[in-house]
């Protein structure tokens, strides 16, 4: 996914603060990996696997953590 896309994701989601909308990145083989929504000023990116959620103040330090959770899984199911 570019960073571009993502970006224009992530600024819908917070446009739309008051609605309850949540982005979902699945691996390869379509498996849900993140769940990613904007709540009280911060998005909130939750790993499905390990239900851990990290909050991130703005659009480029979230898209950083989705891409490195994204690389991180890709490089185990290939292994």
């Amino acid at each position: 996914m570019s960073f571009d896309l993502a970006r224009i994701m992530l600024t819908t989601l917070k446009q739309y603060s008051n609605c309850e909308i949540s982005l979902t990145f699945n691996d390869n083989n379509q498996q849900p990996v993140l769940s990613v929504c904007y709540k009280e000023k911060f998005f909130e990116v939750t790993n499905i696997q390990t239900l851990v959620v990290d909050r991130y103040e703005n659009i480029e330090s979230t898209i950083v953590a989705i891409d490195n959770v994204i690389k991180d899984n890709f490089q185990k199911t290939s292994i």
